[in-house]
């Protein structure tokens, strides 16, 4: 990298693109050929324009194949691909760059002719072979085995991608003590076994390639650190690459050591200032590297939690470019049809990248409650892995979400022989058996997921609202305790279908008034959110408490709860409180502001007393949005029912002792009541995804003060 040149650009954007590019050909004559294909990879490497050095270039060395390459990168197109066409033929050697040009146009016929007939005493020989392997393996054709390293890693990626994790992790148990010193090889199967969540061989690989390169060799802190940033040790991660990045300027590092080090700080970044720092870090490494995924994917990140996400959500559907990580932004901050609208604007050449497109494109058709479209989008079931699983994955949500249970264990089970130790897959078998109210078996899987995840962390998680309610049907079940006193039986009766809903007979009517929550400042993405609400009810008065005017509101209302608010120490629980207080004696909506609607929810009121949302994890009412006329049994008997837990633990978790567990629990006993259930409507979670984006990252949500930290 050209010292002069990554400094500038670290320090601020360019105030003339053009200028490097200009001045390199200003100096071709001057400089040989080596160095001017590397001062032109620099610049394609910063995102910099590479003319008019390029085509001068290229009349200077027309044999050039690494420049005729260097074209095609730039300008994937026809013409530029001819150009390496040209040159390859003419020298009858490095067939695979040629043949990985045609790959990235989608052409995967032309890209394995390219490459059928091989001449032995080639110089480029081995490395058109492992180009041939590994094409051949992408495109799930027969690959020969290659000797060396690289070879060895194309083998094991067949292995993995044809038989899937079992049959890897079974290859390596048994051969891995022969593996060679190659950092490339460690680093890929590190890679592997993350994805499949396999920590245990992750840690393994770490410690074999130690003993082959050192543990204090670069390559080895760098699996190190990356082990450390998936337990959550943000600090250890620090600390070691303080070690490889010692004297070397900030815009000399590589764009792993600007991931490790963003990764580590994004752990951290807990208040404003800091959130602004790591943005800062983000932003000056994307513009080093603007085309590395991982770095956008974090700069993406460090803008969620500082931008206004109105005018970040502007400049995401400028253009196409890197659609998956600006989908996956978009559909964070509640965007769906815009996320969609780009996915499917976006070109697909390779068979992968098809694949992928399908698989955004279902999550989110499901995230917008469309659970047709969603399954159609899918298509069909991939031959390889770890497609397979990805696939399985979005297929079971779909599933699940229809309360089909049986398909989505068939899919599941499927997988799972072949990936045992992906959590995802795990978690959602588990949530298939409880609705199966097979609760031994939803136990017995968490269990296994728990082991997975300890050996990630390296100390047990934190018992989560899964182990409590699974457990809790599990105890009620056996022991015969009733529905009515088990959230977790109750949670199962919502479960399996929502209830049908009859009209309320009178003139009652929930009152149109609109409330939310909120201690501390208010973000951009919390301002967005109330705005939204604001825009969609122009109708309906809206009130934002915070601590200090919900207190206000209780001693006025219900002035018994004022103590208990006060004691409470997390804000979760004070807003748990506080909602339902405001609901049983004043009515009307309650909407948690990471409930971002895309329309009015005027008509769900229509004919109600209550309107409630049955969760698509465990059938649990959810409490982030709540509606209801005043003093509606439930919602008295449920303040009363909060205010008894709160008051007798000293560390509520809020999901369970005011939240959706109790919620559940007084929903259960109104739709059971041939008086009370007149009115009540139960909204599955893909009607209520229709119309409200639910549950965004707001930026709180990564600090120790959030109720699931």
């Amino acid at each position: 990298m050209e010292p002069d040149l990554a400094q500038a650009l670290w320090q601020a954007p360019l105030s003339d693109p053009d200028t490097p590019a200009r001045d390199l050909n200003e100096r071709l004559s001057q400089i040989g050929y080596p160095e001017l294909l590397n001062r032109l990879r620099q610049l394609q490497g910063h995102g910099l324009p590479l003319q008019p050095a390029l085509t001068a270039a290229l009349t200077q060395y027309p044999w050039s194949i690494d420049l005729a390459a260097l074209a095609f990168h730039v300008d994937p197109c026809t013409a530029s691909l001819a150009g390496v066409e040209r040159v390859v033929r003419a020298q009858n050697r490095r067939f695979g760059v040629l043949s990985w040009a045609y790959w990235a146009l989608g052409d995967v016929d032309k890209a394995l002719e390219t490459l059928a007939n091989l001449e032995p005493n080639s110089q480029s020989f081995h490395a058109d072979q492992l180009a041939r392997a590994e094409l051949c393996i992408l495109a799930d054709k027969p690959a020969e085995d290659l000797p060396g390293a690289a070879g060895l890693r194309l083998s094991l990626l067949q292995t993995w991608r044809k038989h899937g994790a079992v049959a890897l992790s079974r290859r390596f148990d048994l051969e891995a003590a022969g593996f060679p010193a190659a950092p490339a090889l460690w680093d890929w199967l590190l890679d592997v076994f993350i994805a499949e969540c396999d920590f245990r061989r992750a840690y393994k690989t770490r410690a074999l390639a130690a003993e082959r390169l050192g543990a204090a060799h670069p390559d080895i802190i760098s699996l190190t650190i990356r082990l450390a940033l998936e337990a959550g040790e943000a600090e250890t991660a620090r600390t070691l690459l303080a070690q490889v990045t010692d004297g070397a300027s900030v815009w000399d590092w590589p764009p792993r050591q600007h991931t490790q080090h963003l990764r580590s700080t994004l752990l951290g970044a807990q208040t404003p200032d800091k959130r602004a720092t790591v943005l800062d870090h983000a932003t000056r490494a994307h513009r080093l590297y603007p085309d590395n995924a991982v770095l956008q994917g974090l700069w993406l990140a460090a803008r969620e939690r500082v931008e206004d996400w109105d005018m970040l959500a502007k400049s995401l559907t400028s253009d196409n470019s890197h659609y998956a990580l600006k989908v996956n932004c978009l559909s964070h901050i509640g965007l769906h049809q815009p996320a969609l609208d780009l996915c499917q604007s976006a070109a697909h050449a390779t068979p992968d990248q098809g694949f992928q497109s399908r698989l955004i494109q279902a999550r989110l058709l499901l995230h917008m409650g469309q659970l047709s479209a969603a399954a159609e989008a899918l298509g069909p079931v991939p031959t390889t892995w770890p497609q397979i699983a990805d696939h399985a994955y979005w297929a079971a949500e779909v599933h699940l979400a229809r309360r089909d249970n049986v398909a989505a264990q068939t899919v599941l089970d499927q997988a799972l022989a072949l990936g045992p130790t992906r959590m995802g897959l795990l978690l959602n078998r588990a949530r298939a058996a409880f609705l199966a109210g097979q609760f031994d078996q939803a136990c017995e899987i968490l269990t296994r997921f728990d082991a997975l995840k300890s050996a990630q962390l390296g100390r047990p998680p934190s018992r989560d609202l899964r182990n409590r309610i699974t457990e809790d049907a599990q105890n009620a079940a056996a022991t015969g305790r009733p529905a009515l006193q088990s959230p977790g039986l109750a949670a199962h009766h919502f479960a399996l279908s929502a209830p049908a809903f009859t009209p309320a007979r009178g003139p009652a009517r929930i009152p149109r008034k609109l409330a939310h929550y909120w201690e501390g400042p208010r973000s951009a993405p919390v301002e967005r959110g109330i705005r939204a609400w604001a825009r969609h009810h122009p109708d309906m008065r809206q009130d934002v408490f915070d601590r200090a005017a919900a207190h206000n509101w209780l001693q006025t209302h219900a002035p018994e709860l004022v103590d208990l608010f006060n004691r409470q120490t997390l804000p979760a629980t004070r807003a748990d409180l506080f909602r339902v207080a405001l609901i049983a004696h004043q009515g009307g909506i309650f909407s948690d502001l990471d409930e971002y609607p895309r329309g009015p929810i005027t008509a769900w009121l229509d004919s109600a007393v209550a309107v409630l949302v049955i969760e698509t994890g465990y059938g649990t009412i959810a409490n982030n949005f709540l509606a209801a006329l005043p003093r509606l049994p439930l919602f008295m008997r449920l303040q009363d029912r909060i205010a008894t837990e709160l008051a007798r633990t000293s560390d509520p978790y809020p999901w369970w002792h005011c939240g959706p567990a109790q919620l559940t629990l007084q929903a259960l006993a109104a739709q059971q009541s041939p008086i009370e259930t007149t009115g009540l409507r139960f909204l599955s979670q893909a009607a209520y995804d229709q119309k409200v984006a639910t549950n965004l990252p707001f930026p709180h949500k990564h600090t120790p003060d959030h109720w699931r930290s």
